[in-house]
């Protein structure tokens, strides 16, 4: 019950503090141009674990968690530390649903996302492509004597008006 609930948060706020062991951040590389080749975006789940001992989530996730979990803060901040501690005591991997897994060998932390967005964006071929003379086509030139037409209307229906 608590993946989707964290699997939520990382989506909203693009990362997600892990207690005592680091952060999750969700890093965007932007798009760009190379060689007639449009490179797509890439975005990667990461871990980060500078100053991973003084880790702590804000007081902010600890009431989004209450939220979901229909609890008091208090018992989500319990709920959330006895997630990790639980599944660290069956084994050294932290499931963390769609997001990946966090494996723990000899007091060191990786991260194996479940993430890859070169699965959904591929990079584009660009073409040149040749313009074509619009000069040639008379779909754009304009006639000088437009105005020709409407006044023959205009004047057989004065015409027609008179003589009836």
């Amino acid at each position: 019950m608590m993946q989707p609930i964290l699997e939520k948060y990382f989506l909203a706020h693009s990362q997600l503090v892990l207690p005592g062991i680091g952060y999750l951040n969700l890093n965007q590389t932007d798009a760009f141009c190379d060689n007639d080749q449009f490179q797509p975006p890439v975005h990667k789940i990461e871990l980060d674990i500078n100053m991973a001992s003084t880790t702590k989530p804000s007081k902010l996730f600890y009431i989004y968690l209450s939220d979901h979990l229909d609890c008091t803060v208090e018992q989500a901040i319990i709920n959330y530390t006895s997630f990790f501690t639980n599944q660290l005591a069956t084994s050294n991997k932290i499931d963390l649903g769609n997001l990946g897994h966090l494996n723990i060998t000899n007091d060191t932390y990786t991260f194996e996302s479940n993430y890859n967005s070169a699965h959904y964006f591929q990079p584009i071929h660009l073409e040149k492509v040749q313009i074509e003379d619009q000069s040639e086509n008379n779909f754009n030139t304009k006639s000088k004597y437009w105005w020709i037409l409407p006044l023959i209307i205009a004047s057989i229906a004065i015409l027609a008006i008179l003589l009836k």
